[in-house]
């Protein structure tokens, strides 16, 4: 069933779930927004909010989920008025994410970084010994990493 749309009601009011219990959103159509704290990152729409944010699916999942347990909340609306209320937020709350390019690349792990260090500090070792052998150490570095 659709709700009403209050004009002046901050996202935060709306019906929410933990991003980690995306699980549990509706089926349904509507406009949803990642808070922290009282902050909106992020509004977007969707004609079926659990499928959107299903998995790790969704561009922002990786942003959201760095936030430390951001809540996803939502109000439920037909398609059109969705999308028209989605950009009527936008513009009212200029959220940081709905501007800015998606971060590209794979967070890095301490462990990894440490085999990096290693393997870097191997390659120099075997470069001062051979020249050949520390750039085919090199070569296999770098394709590890890459």
């Amino acid at each position: 069933m659709f709700r009403r749309i209050n004009q002046g009601q901050h996202p935060k009011r709306w019906a929410s779930v933990l991003l980690e219990d995306r699980n549990r959103l509706p089926r349904e159509s509507g406009v949803y927004a990642v808070v922290k704290r009282g902050k909106i990152y992020y509004i977007g729409v969707s004609g079926n909010l659990n499928q959107r944010w299903a998995g790790k699916g969704h561009h922002r999942f990786s942003q959201a989920d760095g936030l430390g347990k951001p809540r996803l909340h939502y109000l439920l609306l037909p398609g059109q008025q969705a999308k028209s209320f989605e950009k009527m937020l936008i513009a009212k709350y200029s959220p940081l994410w709905n501007y800015s390019k998606i971060p590209v690349g794979p967070r890095v792990r301490w462990w990894q970084r440490g085999l990096m260090v290693a393997t870097g500090l191997l390659v120099m070792f075997i470069g001062s010994r051979s020249l050949v052998l520390g750039a085919l150490a090199m070569v296999v570095a770098i394709a590890l990493f890459r």
